[in-house]
């Protein structure tokens, strides 16, 4: 069993996408802000989808292999609820 004493922090380098900084201090300002954005785009373009799931037809939600419960479900999920 892992006690909480043996669980190290991560001191190595860091890579965010094809930079490799020296630590997690080492990362400039702005690319923590270009990651921020780019989460919250992800976020909205879903929480948009997740709207439109709401107006499609029985049709075409049979189509797309959803019932309406579960476009109902999915669709009144908050923006901070996000799964890839």
């Amino acid at each position: 069993m892992v006690s909480i004493d043996t669980i190290m922090p991560h001191n190595g380098p860091v890579r965010i996408g094809d930079r490799t900084f020296a630590g997690i201090g080492a990362v400039p300002l702005n690319v923590w802000a270009k990651i921020f954005v780019a989460a919250m785009r992800a976020r909205l373009l879903k929480q948009r989808s997740r709207r439109h799931l709401r107006h499609l037809s029985d049709d075409q939600l049979r189509d797309i292999g959803v019932t309406r419960d579960q476009a109902l479900t999915e669709a009144s999920k908050p923006i901070w609820w996000y799964r890839k």
